[in-house]
């Protein structure tokens, strides 16, 4: 590489993925490898991360495997002793993991709302300082939350949902401005609509004509759609980016 294509080399780097056992954070994972950087899988079902495992070291890249229940902050402070003993750095966090229920607002149980929670910004925050607390040693890193169109914009349903993606916009701003005196840069990433195979049996019939319709591109995102952003914002391209949510979303939110 040469001039400023160099800044997006990601060789060498070593990567923490959370919900790294299926569609996007799998697909970021595997990603990420081609790209040369080494992938710490997160999820709670590591049979499947061993499938995911497979695939990155297909690409002459290292990975490793910690089981994790992003719910339990005594488990992610368990993967950053993890992270120092096995690794003498660590340049990327991707906070994927997330939980979501549809359902009308008046149909929220306690659980639905303890489990979209916990997972999908107590979990992250705790990633992120236990992770952060080691790219704070370093002097350099980078975090990405992954966000939502529906951070800006709302369909019926989507209540509780809606408002952990908004909160995870702020807490990317508060987070960036506090950790950027130790080199750490804080942005988030919010797609649209993403078809991966989780998503097949909702997206059908008349709810993916009105996800469709408010889509100015035409489509739903796909996971590659977000792979540029991410090597974007994992590389030394991005160093002056930070507590930016960047919407990868078809145009979703200026047609909103």
């Amino acid at each position: 590489m040469h001039g400023h294509y160099k800044k997006f080399d990601l060789t060498n780097k070593v990567a923490v993925i959370t919900g790294a056992s299926e569609g996007i954070g799998r697909d970021i994972a595997i990603c990420l490898a081609e790209a040369g950087v080494d992938i710490i899988l997160c999820s709670r079902r590591e049979e499947k991360l061993l499938e995911v495992k497979e695939k990155v070291e297909k690409t002459g890249r290292k990975a490793e495997i910690f089981a994790l229940d992003i719910q339990n902050v005594s488990e992610i402070e368990g993967l950053k002793a993890f992270l120092k003993t096995k690794k003498s750095k660590v340049d990327i966090l991707i906070n994927n993991a997330g939980y979501a229920v549809t359902k009308p607002a008046w149909d929220v149980s306690e659980n639905d709302w303890d489990s979209m929670i916990d997972t999908g910004f107590k979990g992250l925050f705790f990633c992120c300082q236990a992770v952060g607390s080691i790219m704070r040693e370093q002097g350099y890193g980078k975090i990405i939350n992954l966000s939502s169109t529906f951070s800006k914009t709302i369909m019926p349903g989507r209540s509780v949902y809606a408002g952990i993606k908004a909160g995870i916009d702020h807490l990317t701003e508060a987070l960036a401005l506090e950790w950027a005196p130790h080199g750490i840069r804080v942005n988030a990433l919010a797609p649209t609509a993403v078809n991966t195979p989780s998503r097949e049996a909702t997206l059908q019939g008349p709810i993916l004509e009105k996800v469709l319709s408010r889509i100015p591109l035409g489509r739903l995102a796909t996971p590659e759609d977000l792979l540029g952003a991410v090597i974007y914002l994992s590389s030394e391209a991005s160093d002056f980016v930070t507590g930016q949510t960047l919407f990868v979303d078809g145009g979703w939110t200026a047609g909103s």
